[in-house]
């Protein structure tokens, strides 16, 4: 008996698959903008050049995140912010993985933490919708480019930048900087950085002198389970308006 032969496919399959892997390039129109519930934290590139100009900024560093502040987070955004003119703080709003705060509840935290604890005239905030890749250093490469495009002049890249787990090295998304030299945006490093019980402030092991015994780490995954307790997070490591935002959602986080 002879062997079965397989299927041809139709001639219209057959035109399609021969149409995979064709690029095509031209100019892109926006026919409709898509609304969205985060509307008024919308800003196009060209609206937050035109914005930046209007503030008399020069130097624009971008804060990329998927998270509610710490103070952490707000120490890296503040030594960076004084060596420039003003600080971009560009949210992630779009899918992310379970466990990751819900974007209702950066926005909302987010919002106290600049009302309270930052200048209005040298911060912004505008939401960037894409879902987040977990892609580590390549991602970091990206979402440089992507502030660079908005008119930042300089990026913060923290310890392991959008990393997923333990799946790269905590500085390998630092690390892969010098292979991209040209980028035309200024890549700032921070490795490390905690709360001093002495020093009673974030510090890093460049200017703290005292032992791990009086250090408390940021630790997102501590943060997290508290708030799932229902506890509040000590002011050393959340502001107790970002905190009590937080504690006001029945669940901050993704299913």
């Amino acid at each position: 008996m002879a062997a079965a032969r397989p299927k041809q496919p139709a001639s219209g399959s057959r035109q399609r698959i021969l149409r995979i892997g064709v690029l095509l390039g031209g100019k892109i129109d926006l026919v409709k903008d898509t609304p969205g519930p985060f509307a008024r934290y919308k800003l196009s590139p060209r609206e937050t050049r035109v914005l930046f100009k209007e503030k008399g900024w020069r130097t624009i560093v971008g804060f990329q995140t998927r998270n509610t502040p710490h103070l952490g987070h707000e120490y890296v955004q503040k030594a960076a912010l004084t060596f420039v003119d003003g600080i971009f703080i560009n949210p992630v709003i779009g899918k992310k993985k379970k466990g990751d705060y819900k974007d209702e509840v950066i926005l909302a935290s987010y919002e106290e933490l600049i009302k309270h604890y930052y200048l209005r005239e040298r911060a912004v905030m505008a939401i960037l919708l894409m879902e987040m890749r977990y892609a580590g250093p390549r991602e970091a490469i990206f979402h440089a480019i992507i502030r660079k495009n908005f008119g930042c002049t300089h990026i913060i890249i923290g310890r392991d930048h959008a990393g997923v787990g333990t799946y790269y090295h905590p500085f390998a998304a630092q690390d892969i900087f010098d292979e991209f030299p040209d980028l035309g945006i200024v890549p700032l490093f921070f490795r490390s950085f905690y709360y001093c019980k002495k020093c009673l402030s974030v510090v890093n092991e460049k200017i703290c002198p005292h032992p791990p015994a009086e250090q408390i780490q940021f630790s997102g995954t501590k943060i997290r389970d508290m708030l799932l307790r229902g506890e509040y997070p000590s002011p050393e490591l959340v502001r107790p308006e970002v905190a009590k935002i937080i504690m006001e959602y029945k669940n901050p986080f993704n299913d």
